[in-house]
């Protein structure tokens, strides 16, 4: 009998044998058995994730239809905020992504601040330029946009401002939650599960493969 993780694997195997295989015809360069089966576990359990991640999506969107006491739900009461941003060109296809994770933060308004001040640094400090800033933050964006309308959120936009005034233009622009899910997913791979560790990537994570190509193909 098969456990449930073997059967999972096979179609990887498959899939990856005969990349191997164009691999050996056309480079020239030899099969290893370990490392296919590697490879291939590695993503078949990236994938299964995925599948978790887009279940565990769906359910709390129908959630968020459903009132609510007090301030929602705070599942995470630690301090450890998991943030994420992705770069895409004009076409919309994923240049590189990011991934970090916040400690002792005490608020989800610190929490938002404290990612959007990393996401600026970030792209200031690989000297991006022309940059649209998306993300589901009406009320920082608009304190930056109309700092009269939001005199509370003065102090903020300082920090925000003293950070885009090293990028040379720069826009920026609310979206809703299912326009920003690749986004959510990596950020929520924190304190959802756990993965702590920062990165900065070459294009998007593999086992949020199909949804970055499918947004791609929409933006």
């Amino acid at each position: 009998m098969l456990t449930e993780e073997q059967r999972r694997v096979w179609p990887w195997i498959v899939w990856n044998l005969w990349k191997k295989r164009k691999e050996l015809l056309f480079g020239g360069r030899c099969l290893d058995p370990l490392e296919l089966v590697q490879k291939a576990a590695m993503e078949a359990n990236e994938w299964s994730l995925a599948q978790v991640v887009e279940e565990e999506w769906i359910k709390e969107e129908r959630q968020r239809s459903i009132p609510s006491n007090g301030i929602g739900n705070l599942r995470n009461r630690t301090g450890l905020v998991g943030g994420a941003w992705v770069l895409r060109n004009a076409r919309g296809v994923v240049l590189c992504h990011s991934r970090r994770a916040f400690t002792g933060v005490k608020t989800r308004d610190e929490a938002r601040l404290v990612v959007v001040l990393w996401a600026f640094e970030s792209m200031k400090s690989q000297r991006q330029s022309r940059i649209v800033f998306k993300g589901e933050l009406r009320e920082l964006f608009g304190a930056v946009e109309r700092p009269q309308a939001w005199p509370s959120f003065l102090f903020l936009v300082s920090k925000m401002e003293k950070e885009l005034s090293e990028i040379r233009q720069w826009r920026l622009s609310v979206i809703n939650r299912e326009a920003n899910r690749g986004d959510f997913f990596i950020a929520q791979s924190v304190t959802k599960y756990g993965l702590i560790n920062s990165y900065v990537a070459a294009g998007h994570p593999s086992w949020l493969f199909e949804l970055f190509v499918n947004e791609s193909r929409t933006l």
